[in-house]
């Protein structure tokens, strides 16, 4: 087995891990040190069905190990097919006067997602229950008795659901848009889904080492290519805003579960307005 020494640099960097080129037809996404076994094995599975199911998601190759994940110095790693491309936000940065075509590219690419059947994947409702039950240091009783309330009252659905979709989260390759990061990805209802994408654009701060222009950029253009993806959703699934709205509450919740100190406060405040405040 290599070292992280021979890998070379990274090629990419996330909150999670990094990536590096394994051959010049794969890469590695090995995940920071500590990371749980039982996280990067939900990973490396979901991304497995993602690609079964046909969905633009890249190939998994499983290592000779009980659970097929690879480590290389204490860090647990999964091997994908190498997807060569700019991401869309990058490309963005370099034309963004493709803001609108690639805002349009994205909800299409997502109501195509939220088209196909999750079975097999993890339960999305489950998952933001259980997210609820256990923000007794963030949250009040009260606050997650309402939340679990409105939760047990929203739609049953049984789509695929990235769970963290978002441009810099699809890569324009040759051959068509790929998404990657399939980590927590489920089976629900497609509106969760978008309720995600609608709070990162308006709450998420930057990218991990996201560079002064990046930032900037990220302010202008947030807020314009959202609206434009919203737009082109509904017309293509026949959802409404109303329908969007019900769900913001009970994913801000799931979103405070990732634990990203940059959106704490404005997550508890959009709670406090929905569950009622904390004191």
């Amino acid at each position: 087995m290599r070292t992280i020494d021979e890998l070379g640099a990274p090629i990419a960097v996330g909150r999670t891990g990094e990536i590096f080129a394994w051959d010049d037809n794969r890469v590695i996404k090995l995940y920071r040190e500590g990371s749980l076994r039982e996280y990067v094995c939900r990973e490396a599975s979901v991304s497995r069905l993602a690609h079964q199911l046909g969905l633009p998601a890249p190939a998994v190759y499983e290592a000779n190990t009980e659970d097929g994940l690879w480590e290389i110095e204490g860090r647990l790693g999964v091997l994908y097919d190498w997807v060569e491309g700019p991401t869309m936000l990058r490309d963005l940065m370099r034309r963004p006067w493709m803001v609108v075509t690639h805002a349009k590219a994205m909800a299409a690419l997502h109501a195509q997602m939220h088209g196909t059947p999750g079975e097999g994947l993890p339960d999305g409702r489950k998952r933001t229950a259980s997210v609820i039950d256990r923000m007794t240091a963030s949250l009040t009783n009260a606050q997650r008795a309402a939340a679990q309330e409105e939760l047990a009252a929203l739609p049953e659905g049984n789509s695929v659901c990235h769970g963290d979709f978002h441009p810099d989260n699809i890569l324009l390759q040759e051959g068509g848009p790929v998404i990657v990061d399939w980590g927590p990805a489920s089976c629900g209802h497609p509106l969760s889904d978008v309720a995600w994408t609608y709070l990162l654009f308006t709450i998420a701060g930057s990218p991990v080492g996201a560079p002064l222009i990046l930032r900037l950029f990220l302010f202008l253009f947030r807020r314009f290519s959202l609206s434009v993806y919203l737009r082109t959703y509904f017309r293509l699934t026949g959802a409404a805003s109303s329908d969007l709205d019900a769900w913001i509450g009970v994913i801000s919740i799931l979103r405070l579960g990732d634990g990203i100190p940059e959106e704490r406060d404005r997550l508890l405040q959009l709670i406090g307005e929905r569950f009622g405040k904390s004191s």
